[in-house]
């Protein structure tokens, strides 16, 4: 129940007597509750305390900067404890501070509402197992464009915050526990209330401004801000050079862009509190393809149009659309905003174009958006490159409709005509569509049609219509290859295409999901026809460590390689199976098999699946391919008795490239906890021809 003790108080602005340094950051407060002396010993668990909206609705924060404050130490953490709440549930809550306990730990949160998305921002900090009942000075500060979680003057979180905080929660602030209906002014009886804090509260203070790092450090009473965030990427299950997020979910890359010598890699990016429809662009950056710096410049969702679906980025070379302002060229943007019209939240599934004049770190939403509205169902992922034959730019859209990509024209970039429409049997989302040379002649191009699985057809473009001239064609093999994007503007003029490597949750870590290794696309000309063949950019070469080559040999039964004893390596192989049966190649947890009867290659290993190994899985003899270890098959006929293999194999990743990219499988696995073993066994006379293998280092640059 209420403490009427405190009602009073609680409505008021609280001058302190305290001659405390931060006596004077708690004068620029909007409201400060001081519990010091004997009220600091009131337990809300017995009795939860209403401070309603505030005499003139100053506890109704908004805008762009806001600061809370808690000085609280809990006697129980057994249950969710929540310190300060405006509303409850993630769609309608404010702003929130609470002590958590999980399956994973008891943490520290901090969360606020976002009047420009669904759900809500989380920050967290994991506690010690002696922390659970000391004194914490907990604080959240928000300034429009980041969010960060301070614990006794430390940074514990930080995430990049869209949008400014929920205005239009008008339910009562309070101390010590959470309303449990979901909507609407409570009123405030026992039975709206659930979960409260056990424990006890000091101090609990609000600011309409985001605080400097010198007033956190009086309120905190330490000399200096430290940096206590998780030291990312020496995760235990983290690969070293295939890309991830810092932390939480990623999938689809999108707005791929070269500029002004930087790779952009955008991507969909999931907070944790947000429903899937309402991502993020994700981005990173990279001046070779290989090491990435993931910064805080997302693309993110817009209040009228919702979340940012997939896409692409152009570079407006000629400002055709009329947004460059200064010397910079301008990248555009296009997205699909998922939108939500049961909500108010935009007509669904638009087209939509957001530009950038600093090279893109920063965008603007075009104020005349969408640039396509609403065709059918959800038609999303537009994929724009330019046509120099017609002279105009082109988008490819998945219409979802079976199988069905639109293609759409423009001389602008704002203003898209219809022009036909292609089915891709099988394949669906994420489409690709640009010409690329054929065997190197730039007299002679095809065009491309893939979509997300990476299948694609070959064929020729007339402006209008795009007729495909093969059937379609196998892109990968592997079981973790998904929404297939490339690179525009690429230096060069190469195709570099990477994907999302779609797997369940690896224990422990704060990451989801991850990227395959950047490829290169070429077409060239085989005895079936046109294919598209895919090898890694060249620029792995700047992880090169240690190199490994051995000698032209024969090889009968089993042989250890003792030289690799590591978890990162680029083996570059040829091999003679003309004189055998089959071959194993052992590579640490999963095991490669050429079966030279049937002229396919295999890949078996632990599967990721809900982060660990399934009962099925027979570690023992991973060679032994089941529909549980299944990691990919692929057809590999040998010419003149020779095949190619160039693989790439992360901590937890495999990518096979077969005949020089015209097979590719790409796949995760779970690493296991013995020592790498590393060998190769033949069922007849397997010859080495060639075998050049260099280790490699971490493509992360950890500070």
């Amino acid at each position: 129940m209420r403490n009427p003790l405190f009602l009073v108080t609680l409505y008021l602005v609280l001058n302190f007597t305290s001659c405390d340094l931060s006596q004077e950051v708690f004068d620029d407060a909007v409201a400060v509750w001081d519990f010091s002396g004997k009220a600091r010993e009131i337990q809300p668990a017995g009795g939860w305390l209403d401070a309603g909206q505030g005499q003139h609705g100053e506890l109704n924060l908004a805008g762009k900067n806001i600061t809370l404050f808690a000085r609280v130490r809990a006697t129980d953490v057994s249950s969710f404890s929540p310190v300060l709440s405006k509303a409850g549930t993630d769609q309608n809550i404010a702003y929130r501070i609470a002590l958590h306990p999980t399956e994973e730990g008891v943490f520290v949160e901090a969360v606020i509402g976002s009047d420009e998305i669904a759900g809500a921002h989380l920050l967290r900090h994991k506690l010690q197992d002696s922390e659970f009942y000391v004194w914490h000075d907990i604080l959240f500060r928000f300034n429009g464009q980041t969010s960060q979680l301070f614990v006794d003057g430390v940074l514990r979180d930080e995430e990049v915050t869209a949008g400014e905080i929920r205005d239009w929660n008008r339910r009562p602030l309070l101390i010590g526990a959470q309303y449990k209906k979901e909507y609407g002014y409570a009123e405030g009886p026992d039975d709206q209330v659930e979960f409260t804090f056990t424990g006890f509260i000091e101090r609990v203070a609000l600011w309409q401004k985001s605080l400097s790092d010198k007033e956190i450090m009086k309120l905190c009473k330490v000399r200096e801000l430290k940096d206590g965030t998780p030291a990312y990427y020496t995760e235990k299950y983290r690969p070293q050079f295939h890309f991830t997020a810092k932390k939480h979910w990623l999938n689809d890359p999108n707005g791929l862009v070269y500029f002004d010598g930087v790779y952009h890699l955008f991507f969909q990016y999931m907070p944790p509190h947000r429903p899937g429809a309402y991502k993020d662009w994700g981005h990173a950056i990279s001046t070779d393809l290989v090491h990435w710096e993931q910064i805080p410049h997302h693309i993110t969702p817009h209040k009228v149009w919702s979340g940012c679906w997939s896409g692409s980025a152009v570079v407006d070379h000629n400002n055709v659309a009329g947004f460059q302002a200064g010397d910079k060229k301008t990248i555009v943007a296009f997205l699909t905003n998922g939108g939500h019209p049961g909500s108010g939240l935009g007509p669904l599934c638009t087209q939509c174009i957001a530009y950038s004049n600093d090279g893109g770190m920063t965008f603007t939403y075009y104020d005349q958006n969408p640039v396509i509205r609403h065709i059918m169902h959800e038609n999303r992922d537009p994929k724009v490159v330019w046509d120099e034959q017609s002279g105009k730019w082109i988008m490819s859209l998945f219409m979802d409709k079976e199988y069905d990509f639109g293609l759409f024209s423009s001389e602008n970039l704002k203003e898209w005509k219809y022009l036909s429409t292609v089915s891709l049997q099988g394949v669906r989302e994420c489409p690709g569509f640009e010409p690329l040379p054929v065997d190197g002649d730039p007299h002679n191009k095809k065009w491309m049609l893939l979509g997300a699985n990476g299948d694609y057809v070959i064929g020729s473009f007339d402006g209008t219509v795009f007729t495909p001239e093969t059937e379609v064609l196998r892109g990968d093999y592997g079981t973790n290859f998904y929404a297939v994007h490339t690179w525009s503007d690429e230096r060069g003029g190469r195709c570099v295409l990477i994907a999302w490597m779609p797997t369940q949750r690896y224990p422990g870590m704060p990451f989801e999901q991850q990227m395959n290794f950047p490829a290169e696309i070429t077409l060239r000309t085989t005895s079936s026809g046109i294919k598209a063949f895919r090898m890694p950019v060249r620029e792995i070469r700047h992880l090169y460590d240690t190199q490994y080559s051995w000698p032209a040999q024969i090889v009968t039964g089993k042989k250890e390689i003792r030289e690799l004893t590591g978890d990162l390596y680029d083996l570059d192989l040829e091999l003679d199976v003309s004189r055998t049966h089959s071959f194993e190649l052992a590579l640490r947890d999963v095991t490669l098999t050429y079966n030279a009867t049937k002229q396919t290659i295999s890949c078996g290993g632990p599967p990721v699946r809900n982060g660990i190994i399934p009962d099925d899985w027979v570690v023992a003899d991973p060679s032994k391919i089941t529909p549980v270890n299944n990691l990919g098959e692929a057809p590999l006929p040998s010419k003149d008795g020779k095949i190619s293999l160039r693989i790439l194999l992360d901590r937890n990743t495999i990518e096979v490239f077969g005949n020089y990219g015209e097979i590719v499988i790409s796949s995760c696995f779970m690493p296991g906890e013995n020592p790498p073993v590393y060998s190769i066994a033949s069922k007849g006379e397997l010859q080495i021809v060639k075998a050049d293998v260099h280790s490699l280092t971490s493509a992360w640059n950890i500070k």
